[in-house]
């Protein structure tokens, strides 16, 4: 057993040095790989499993909604000079070329973000899809490498990763690599417009990043970026507006943040979402417009009587929820998929289905649970 020298003081007052039994410290060993806590070689596999996963559709042509908004879009073969056109009219205004003809499609679409990154790579590369399906791969392996930054933040004892163990590095990393892998993902990486999907993903992940850092290192400018990057992924895609309540329930669920103190981590989420919605009404105005009644814009329609009527409110209600059940069996059992759900794929449902009230009580757990 190994010594330890030790002061004390004697009645003289002077100090004295003696020799006690050394008692070693607690040190938590494992025989577990390094690796498995090594952040830096986590996102270079992540990041080279999406490239080397998606590298055969370089050699893929475009295809399904791609004509939209990159080679048959009036605004973005214009390069340069049709991105001011791309964020002053509805995405499908370049598209359709004809002035109020974009109303067909019910409800109006603004997501000029991704159309100005076609209309710039239009520029310098003409026409050319194995652009544009490097463009989707990159950003696709971005995001993956976000998710896995915030899921180790989020894990981590007050957001250091540093003073992590290995439960989080391990969540986080294999967290990262299924969402990497997982089939659902094929047709937003491999359809070359799928990169609004991505693209809101990643900027509402980037803005939950500079959330946490405003919040663990009391940077109250990093709130101010949180908020930029909400705004740009809500200039993607719509539906980056669900982060409004991820964000609070992250908080809820992984910090020990309070109420007060969430909703100020939340406040500039609603101001980037707020800015979204006031600019995207001042270009497409008020939607008012009647659900349309051509079937392949609204799947809410049935036959009666030779001609289309729409659902009625229990049976759309019941086909949504049938869908919610889709989605998340496809989650962990991703057969058989099909790039285009058209009408009937999914048939008029009803509360009577087994199916619909199993996904009716599982969507309810889970928002009981949240």
């Amino acid at each position: 057993m190994g010594f330890q020298k030790k002061v004390t003081m004697s009645r003289q007052g002077k100090s004295k040095i003696i020799k006690s039994a050394h008692i070693p410290k607690v040190v938590k060993q494992t025989n577990l790989p390094a690796w498995l806590t090594d952040s830096k070689l986590h996102k270079i596999i992540i990041f080279s499993i999406c490239c080397l996963l998606y590298a055969n559709t370089l050699t893929h042509d475009y295809t399904l909604d791609d004509a939209i908004v990159i080679y048959d879009n009036e605004f973005t073969t214009q390069g340069f000079s049709g991105i001011d056109d791309l964020f002053k009219y509805d995405t499908f205004r370049g598209f359709f070329k004809v002035e109020g003809k974009e109303a067909l499609v019910a409800g109006g679409r603004y997501r000029p973000l991704t159309p100005v990154f076609f209309a710039v790579l239009y520029q310098f590369f003409g026409p050319s899809p194995m652009v544009g399906h490097i463009l989707n791969i990159l950003l696709y392996g971005l995001t993956c490498l976000m998710l896995y930054i915030v899921l180790l933040k989020l894990l981590s004892p007050g957001g250091n990763e540093d003073k992590a163990e290995i439960y989080p590095y391990f969540v986080a990393f294999m967290t990262a690599l299924l969402f990497a892998v997982h089939p659902l993902h094929t047709e937003v990486v491999a359809n070359i417009k799928g990169a609004d999907e991505v693209v809101t993903l990643l900027g509402s992940l980037i803005a939950v990043y500079f959330s946490l850092q405003a919040w663990y290192k009391k940077n109250k400018l990093a709130n101010l970026w949180a908020g930029i990057a909400f705004f740009l992924a809500l200039l993607a895609k719509e539906n980056a507006i669900t982060f409004l309540a991820v964000v609070p329930l992250a908080y809820y669920f992984f910090t020990k943040a309070k109420p007060s103190e969430i909703f100020k981590q939340t406040l500039p989420f609603l101001v980037g979402a707020v800015a979204f919605i006031a600019l995207r009404t001042y270009v497409l105005g008020f939607i008012t417009s009647e659900p349309s009644m051509e079937l392949m814009n609204n799947p809410f329609l049935k036959l009666v009587d030779g001609r289309y009527v729409p659902f009625s409110f229990a049976e759309k209600m019941a086909t949504i929820f049938f869908t919610l059940g889709k989605y998340l069996q496809l989650l962990f059992f991703p057969h058989p998929l099909t790039h285009d759900y058209s009408p009937r794929a999914v048939d008029i449902m009803s509360f009577a289905d087994w199916q619909v009230i199993l996904s009716v009580l599982a969507y309810l757990g889970m928002g009981i649970y949240a």
